[in-house]
């Protein structure tokens, strides 16, 4: 069925009360439908309203600045009335928020400026990110996609039909494994996941085709109605990834992904999840007996996985093992911690046509330096047993623990506080002093950080989670630890010389915004001077901003007379 679909562009003012009488206001822009051809720009002097569905289109790029706030708003049920931002074939969005100023995705009725005015673990508010590539996928439930060459898909079973000037919006999939569509960097996705037919949810992040151009990093995705994250298909790398409280799967992947992901965290809650990590080859619906290619041949290094606990006896949400493996699929997991789930710690699928264990038999998925520890004999009953026996339920898995030349333990990891909620904080990841996780662990390959423990998290100052999180300003995740990770040079090479900037700069109502490109391990202080008269006085704008690799903005009232500005890398 076609679904209506109407365009409304517009702009409020909202006003929120602070103690003291003060009342802060800021303008709200109204945004639905295809954005405007070209660059784009959203400011965080603003709030931004997704009224139902809103795409950015093929050659149109979407920058938003650190600190800028997305409201989503659903204009009905299904389809294009579910508030999101898609991300179309060709476009690009550069959403590089920092550490003190993380970019923010949320519903509508959420005032960020009262603490306890949503749910702890409220979903399915609006719907979500999706952005959609050009690499290769192995298969395709649209009939038409499937036949096509190179394959594509349309996402979860939308309007194929829909299209702007002959763009088909919802399709992903092509040949190009190196396409790169922008930066998502400190980014927080919260309360989504709402329906967009019967039995298809959006995601928190939705990644379609996505290629290793892409960067993806510092990205949560919290108490969504689905999964935190999807690959459908793709080759994009990611690292510092945070899903927390998602009602299904808190990564899922499907449809040949290959890409290698650093930093992944896992929490779910007792109410409603599913597996930790549900990880196919093609899609669940495709039933066949042929390996797909490209084979989803993907890597994760330093994954910490909590499941909804022990003592959890609610069964209503779905068997909570923390990895569901279907035929075919080629993971490949390495120094990683999985803990406090509610069922089994490996599931093999005998849905599609063969029988799962072909992934293990033929040495396809793959478990290296890995530790398990708190899971449930039966769902819902409460009673812990970690034996081999238990976690595989008697299946060829039962191989990841017997060999041991793979290293995988079942050993208490002692993080320091597993909680689900705010009376705290009392959540801790990190693994205590003594805890295994810090011996026995795989050296990583070039290109992540080599690091000298087991889980996404050491102790000491490597609670990356920290300040930019929903978790952490809900008061549940702890701020101790907190950093904003360090490039590998600050361990002990050189660092590289900072690049000359430019700065670009663009009026905003009373202000002026200058934009510059950063570096990570260096801060950023904008300077400006009234003339170029000898001897120039150079005066600070605001402080200094720390580099993220991406682009920093400085707001910057106009005071009525000329200024020239320069920024200084330290």
């Amino acid at each position: 069925m076609r679904t209506a679909f109407q365009k409304f562009t517009g702009a409020m003012l909202l006003c929120a009360g602070l103690g003291g009488g003060a009342t802060v206001c800021a303008q709200t822009n109204i945004v639905s439908g295809p954005l405007p051809a070209g660059t784009n720009h959203w400011y965080r002097t603003n709030v931004y309203q997704l009224n139902g569905a809103v795409f950015v289109r093929s050659n149109s790029v979407l920058h938003i600045e650190a600190g800028t706030v997305i409201k989503g708003h659903n204009l009905g049920s299904f389809g294009t009335n579910v508030a999101a931002l898609y991300i179309c074939r060709g476009a690009k969005i550069y959403a590089e928020g920092t550490p003190q100023n993380p970019i923010i995705f949320t519903a509508d009725k959420d005032d960020l400026t009262l603490p306890d005015d949503m749910g702890l673990w409220e979903r399915g508010l609006w719907g979500g990110v999706v952005v959609f590539g050009n690499t290769t996928i192995n298969g395709a439930l649209d009939s038409a996609g499937n036949a096509a060459t190179p394959k594509y898909e349309v996402y979860e079973g939308l309007d194929p039909a829909l299209n702007f000037g002959g763009e088909y919006v919802f399709r992903f999939g092509g040949t190009d494994d190196n396409d790169n569509s922008g930066i998502l960097r400190y980014v927080s996705i919260r309360h989504g996941g709402a329906k967009l037919s019967t039995d298809k949810e959006i995601n928190g992040l939705s990644l379609g085709a996505v290629g290793r151009g892409t960067t993806i990093e510092f990205v949560e995705a919290y108490a969504i109605a689905d999964d935190g994250f999807e690959f459908f298909g793709g080759t994009v790398n990611t690292k510092y990834l945070v899903s927390a409280f998602c009602d299904d799967d808190s990564f899922d992947v499907d449809m040949g992904y290959r890409g290698t992901n650093q930093f992944w965290f896992a929490l779910q809650a007792p109410d409603a999840r599913n597996y930790g990590g549900e990880w196919n080859n093609q899609i669940n619906e495709i039933v066949t007996t042929n390996l797909l290619t490209p084979q989803a041949d993907f890597k994760v290094y330093n994954a910490t996985f909590i499941g909804s606990g022990t003592a959890n006896t609610n069964v209503t949400g779905g068997r909570n093992a923390a990895i569901i493996l279907r035929p075919y699929v080629a993971s490949k997991v390495y120094n990683s911690i999985f803990t406090d789930y509610n069922e089994r710690g490996i599931e093999l699928d005998t849905r599609q046509g063969v029988n799962a264990a072909v992934s293990v038999t033929e040495g396809y998925a793959q478990f290296h330096n890995t530790l398990w520890w708190g899971f449930v004999s039966g769902s819902g009953s409460g009673i812990v047993d970690n034996s081999i026996a238990n976690l595989s339920r008697n299946t060829v898995a039962s191989n990841y623990w017997t060999d041991t030349s793979l290293t995988n333990q079942i050993a208490d990891p002692q993080l320091t506080s597993i909680s689900r909620t705010n009376v705290g904080p009392t959540l801790d990841p990190r693994p205590l002093a003594g805890s295994p996780a810090y011996a026995d662990f795989a050296t990583t390959p070039t290109g992540l950080n080599n690091v000298g423990y087991r889980g996404a998290f050491s102790g000491g100052r490597a609670n990356w989670a920290a300040d930019w999180t929903a978790l952490n300003e809900y008061n549940m995740l702890t701020s101790a630890g907190g950093i904003n990770p360090l490039p590998a040079a600050s361990a002990g090479a050189t660092m590289p010389p900072p690049n000359p900037v430019t700065l670009t700069i663009i009026p905003s109502g009373i202000n002026v915004l200058v934009s510059y490109l950063s570096q990570s391990g260096y801060s950023y202080q904008l300077k400006s001077a009234t003339n170029l008269s000898s001897p120039i006085t150079w005066a600070d704008e605001g402080g200094a901003l720390p580099g993220t690799g991406g682009t920093l903005t400085n707001t910057v009232p106009l005071s009525g007379s000329a200024k020239y500005f320069r920024v200084r890398a330290q």
